[in-house]
Formats: C-alpha cells, structure tokens, sequence
C-alpha cells in the first residue's frame, strides 16, 4: 500500500521560493534575541559589582573652558542666535561686571555663565537655576545655553499640583509629534521593560523634523539618570529645538513619581511617561509644567502626539447598519 504524505506545503517550498516576509522576521527575532542576552550579561555584571549610585560611578566632567567671551560671542539657545551685547554692555565685557560690596568700594567680578543666566531668565523663564546649563564653546566663540534632563524615577508616588486640560493655558506652539516616534521609544521601553529597567529619552525638532535621541544614561528598576555631559549632547544634536522628555516605568503605572515632580520643572517644557510597556497598548501621561504656581498641566496624549486611529480608511460604509 502506498504511503501518502500529507503533510501541508506551503506555496513558496513548492516552487523553492523564498519567503522575504518570513526570513525579516527570523532575522528581527534574533536580533532581538542577541540584544536581549547581552542587556541580561550587563544585568548580570551590575548585580555581581559592589553597590554604587549613578553620582559615584559617573564618568568626572571634564574641566569647563574659561567664560571668555567678547563682542562677537553669539549666545545659541535651541536654535535661536543671539548677540551677547544684548544682555552685557561692551564695558562689561571687557572689565567684567560691577558688584557694589556692603562695605567699601565696588569691585569688577568676571563674567560667568550664571551671570548670563540670571539675565537671560527675563526673557526665557524656562532657564531656571536647578535645570540650566552655560556652556561656552571657545574654538566657536559660541555660548550655548541649556537645559539636560534629571533623574526621573517611580520611588514612591506624590500627588503634584496640576491643572485639567481643559484649562485656558496656551495649545502646543509645535506640530504635531508623529506617532511613529512615540512607536519608536515605546519598542525600546519595552525590550527594557522586559527586565524591568526604565529608560528615558528626549524627542527634538530640527529643520521641521522630529527625531528621538537617547542619551548616555544609567538606568534600574526604580529609576533612570542621564550622565552624558551637555558638552556632548550639543555636539550631538546641535541647533535641534528639545520639545518633550519622555521616560518609562515599565510593568508599573505612568503615575508621576515625587522623583518625577522634582526633575520636571522647566516651565514650558513638556514631559511624558510610558507605563506598562508590556501591554499591547501601554499606558502614557503627558504633562507641561506651567510655573512654580500653577505646577503641572495634565494634556491628551493627542495633544501633542499625532493620532494613528483619526484617518479612516476606505470602506463599504452601507454594509454597516444602525439598528436603535
């Protein structure tokens, strides 16, 4: 009696074809595969290494270059180009800055970068102290001033002071951040967040484009911290506009740490969080932060992100019946 060999051959193995579709996905697989043993060996390295905090083992910054600035020093902020004639006089910049003493006569003090700052913060209240940095680049007689992202983290939770987004606060002064780049950073949360790390990254804007960029980071179940010096970050990203920070907690929710409402108070910088990356569909929270009066601004991700759902394709509209 004959043997039939009923077992299903799929079209391509009966012409000898190759399936692209399913050769991409092997390879995708085992990318991740790869990617996802390696990030285990560095989990691995870090629990067998003694305990330290991101402060201890961060690289040393490297010694900032003397303020020396000049009449044809050019101030960059996010894009913009400023004459720094606008905030010091050329007497000033020659002989430094009168500071008038309690007792005596006043002296001249030499320029630095928070001198420039505290000027500076009249006429963009986004620079504030704690969440500022003057960098003066020599070689480019350039100052460039900015803000780096803090520690963010999911220690413990804190109800912060925020306003509905129904609120009369201005709309997002931006275009919309396409879906695809939230899809981007809500992948790698999720490769993070199958080990339980969070991860933080900043979305920029440049030439009317929108591109992700995660810099040098430490991170852990509870929290995450940027150590890349801002020196590096500008070199990177250049005349790039920062829009919005953006961090995930993994399994856990999308709630604001106290950790969270203490590093997220740049006013008029938006922020947002990515939880339970391991659903189909993670949780997000996006916020602005107003002012240390009026605190947070709670926002619809839609708000800020374009939505992927609000296009409706082409279908046999009179095949669906309302039935009431």
């Amino acid at each position: 009696m004959t043997k039939v060999n009923l077992e299903q051959t799929d079209i391509f193995s009966m012409f000898d074809i190759v399936d692209e579709v399913a050769e991409q996905k092997k390879r995708e697989d085992e990318e991740r595969r790869q990617k996802a043993e390696a990030l285990r060996k560095k989990m691995d390295l870090a629990k067998q290494a003694s305990p330290t905090t991101p402060s201890a083992t961060a690289a040393s910054k490297p010694e900032p270059e003397k303020f020396d600035v000049n009449e044809d020093t050019v101030i960059r902020h996010y894009g913009e180009s400023i004459e720094i004639t606008s905030y010091f006089t050329t007497e000033e910049l020659a002989e430094g800055l009168l500071v008038k003493k309690k007792e005596g006569e006043d002296e001249r003090k030499p320029l630095d970068g928070e001198m420039l700052r505290k000027r500076m913060e009249k006429d963009y209240p986004e620079m504030v102290k704690e969440h500022t940095e003057v960098v003066f680049l020599k070689s480019k007689n350039l100052v460039i001033v900015t803000q780096k992202a803090k520690k963010k983290g999911t220690d413990c939770m804190e109800e912060s002071l925020s306003y509905d987004s129904g609120s009369s606060f201005s709309a997002f002064p931006f275009p919309r951040i396409p879906f695809t780049v939230l899809r981007d950073f809500v992948a790698v949360a999720r490769f993070y967040g199958e080990v339980e790390l969070e991860v933080h990254a900043d979305i920029y804007l440049q030439d009317g484009k929108y591109f992700l960029d995660f810099p040098q980071q430490y991170v852990n179940k509870y929290w995450v911290q940027v150590i890349e010096s801002s020196e590096d970050i500008i070199m990177r990203v250049e005349d790039a506009v920062k829009v919005l920070e953006i961090h995930s907690h993994h399994n856990m929710q999308p709630i604001p740490s106290s950790q969270d409402n203490q590093s997220e108070r740049v006013p008029g910088r938006y922020y947002a969080i990515v939880g339970n990356t391991h659903k189909f569909f993670p949780d997000i929270t996006v916020r602005k932060y107003i002012s240390n009066e009026y605190g947070h601004r709670n926002l619809e991700p839609e708000e800020i992100f374009e939505n992927p759902f609000h296009k409706i394709p082409a279908f046999n509209e009179n095949a669906i019946e309302v039935c009431v």
